[in-house]
């Protein structure tokens, strides 16, 4: 394996849910200031759940490099919060008498439209600063419920990916055979007749053996032994 037995991790900030959450991050930190009374227990709920979806995504991606099982439950922990955030925001407008709307309504429409492209904050801007607490409520209901999608499919993946190829413990058990064969492989080797070198097997590409064995010298090309 000449890649290694640690699989590429730690890209999670390529990860549509990162980038999702990241905006709900800062989101929900400028609307607790703005509308939850200081040291409420609302408002540290709410700024903790933004936070621990956008960290658990980190420390899940960062984790995959030795264990599928721990990114598998830190991004389980992510779905989590994001769910207990838009518990939250539905209840910002239930508080308030305010309607919460339909996923088919013209103005859920167009915020959900924004998801499509890469957003940003700014994206979402006008939509979270607006000093409307319908249009705030609504527009972070939309946010969590695409961040959550989102994570879904990302755990439903990463499942399929662990009954694939297993984790760290096959991956590391199938290096080792495929290092003991190579080494095998090499003991049982001929020797070159025209160099000396040890020679490895082959498969012809082309020509009248195309596709049969052969033993060539591991020195080829400048031995064509």
């Amino acid at each position: 394996m000449d890649q290694g037995f640690i699989p590429p991790h730690g890209a999670y900030e390529g990860l549509y849910s990162y980038k999702k959450s990241m905006i709900i991050f800062k989101a929900t930190y400028f609307l607790a200031e703005k509308w939850v009374r200081l040291g409420s227990r609302t408002r540290d709920q709410m700024e903790q759940s933004a936070r621990s979806c956008k960290q658990n995504i980190v420390e899940g991606s960062l984790a995959s490099a030795t264990s599928k099982q721990t990114e598998i439950h830190l991004t389980n922990v992510a779905r989590a919060s994001i769910a207990e955030l838009h518990e939250d925001f539905k209840d910002f407008l239930l508080l308030r008498n305010l309607p919460i709307w339909d996923r088919k309504a013209p103005r859920m429409l167009t915020i959900r439209a924004l998801g499509t492209n890469l957003a940003t904050y700014e994206n979402y801007q006008p939509y979270i600063e607006s000093n409307d607490p319908e249009i705030v409520g609504n527009v972070m209901i939309c946010l969590c419920s695409q961040t959550g999608f989102l994570l879904d499919q990302q755990i439903r993946k990463l499942e399929q990916a662990f009954l694939q190829d297993g984790g760290i413990r096959e991956r590391m058990t199938r290096a080792r055979i495929d290092v003991r064969e190579q080494h095998q492989a090499t003991e049982k080797a001929p020797i070159c007749p025209l160099c000396g070198k040890p020679m490895q097997q082959r498969t012809a590409s082309q020509g009248a053996y195309a596709g049969k064995p052969f033993w060539g010298c591991t020195a080829y090309p400048e031995c064509r032994g």
